[in-house]
């Protein structure tokens, strides 16, 4: 028995590999259909390219261009409405470190469309239409050109915001012979809680999300916590080349604290 399922899984994957992984999958037991989302008939060859020539998987094929011809034309559409006032506001903005929502402002709203001539957006415009669609995307393509092929260098931490919420930043360095390497913001995601399961798998998603070969990532820097040691040791598993280097900072001021520990401890013996 264990002979025949092989050689089912191994005539599934030759289909696979034959007429392309865009039209089939397998679970090394039945042969699926991704334009006709139906189990396919595989005893045979044969089988399979009669559901091919189709009537059913024809049409199917051709919605399936359709839709996609679509949804590219519709991006263009929607890219091509954006207004380049909107997008240069927006940027200037961000870059100086302006929040949004400073358009609010009438005073401010009132300056902009005096002298510029322009009809001032809305905070919400611009957040929902220019900062995802355009910035980001542009920022990270940048980012990502910038850090292609180099060593690089990586370091995670976490703060809580004003509402009690517990955010992770993920920031990674060009690692330079001679001089400070340029630092980047790549992830800043909010963590249901923090350790060291939640931590390996922001720090493995943020270097997929910049198609960062795992070879180039040579030093992870975190505090000395035990949850960041402990995901440390598991990344390397992944991560080979790479060095764990709990921060000084973060150890100078836990020694700060265990002193003012002690100091107060031995006044409060030296009181009794």
């Amino acid at each position: 028995m264990p002979k025949d399922k092989l050689s089912l899984a191994r005539r599934l994957r030759s289909y696979v590999q034959e007429f392309g992984s865009d039209t089939f999958s397998h679970d090394s037991s039945i042969l699926f259909c991704k334009y006709c989302e139906i189990k396919v008939n595989c005893e045979k060859k044969i089988n399979v390219t009669q559901h091919l020539k189709t009537d059913k998987h024809t049409k199917a094929i051709k919605r399936k261009q359709e839709e996609s011809v679509k949804s590219q034309q519709k991006f263009l559409t929607h890219s091509s409405q954006k207004s380049c006032f909107n997008k240069d506001l927006c940027q200037a903005l961000l870059s100086a470190n302006i929040p949004l929502n400073k358009l609010s402002n009438n005073r401010f709203r009132s300056f902009l469309s005096t002298y510029t001539g322009k009809e001032i957006p809305m905070e919400s415009t611009l957040r929902q239409g220019y900062v995802d669609d355009i910035l980001y995307i542009e920022t990270m393509e940048k980012i990502k050109s910038e850090i292609s092929n180099k060593n690089l260098w990586l370091s995670i931490d976490n703060t809580s915001d004003i509402e009690g919420r517990f955010i992770t930043n993920v920031i990674v360095g060009i690692l330079e012979v001679d001089q400070p390497g340029k630092i980047f913001l790549i992830n800043s995601e909010k963590l249901g809680k923090t350790n060291y399961s939640t931590i390996s798998k922001l720090f493995d998603d943020s270097i997929q999300l910049m198609g960062i070969e795992r070879d180039r990532v040579l030093l992870f820097l975190t505090d000395a916590a035990p949850y960041m040691i402990k995901s440390a040791t598991e990344l390397r598993a992944l991560y080979t080349k790479m060095i764990h280097v709990t921060c000084a900072a973060h150890g100078l001021h836990s020694l700060i604290g265990w002193q003012k520990k002690l100091e107060d401890i031995s006044n409060q013996l030296i009181k009794s």
